[in-house]
């Protein structure tokens, strides 16, 4: 019996996997321009470590237009124990 359980645990692992390579049909992907007729409704927020995202915003910036902004994180807060 536990060799069955096995290998049924073993077959649907198969399939899983299988089944998640698997692709899916593409259809045709419509793609709205709205964002580079108006490129003041355009905002661009990135958060950047080593200044990689910094630079791909500013690419993507240069290419669409808009607001640039970077997101500057605060240290962070000691936990607080309720205590008066």
């Amino acid at each position: 019996m536990k060799i069955t359980a096995f290998m049924m645990h073993m077959v649907l692992t198969f399939f899983l996997l299988i089944g998640a390579c698997s692709t899916f049909p593409t259809g045709i992907v419509q793609v709205n321009n709205e964002a580079i007729r108006a490129p003041d409704k355009v905002l661009i927020v990135y958060l950047s470590r080593t200044n990689n995202t910094k630079a791909l915003a500013k690419i993507l910036h240069k290419h669409v237009g808009g607001t640039l902004v970077a997101l500057e994180l605060s240290p962070p807060t000691p936990p607080t124990t309720g205590l008066p």
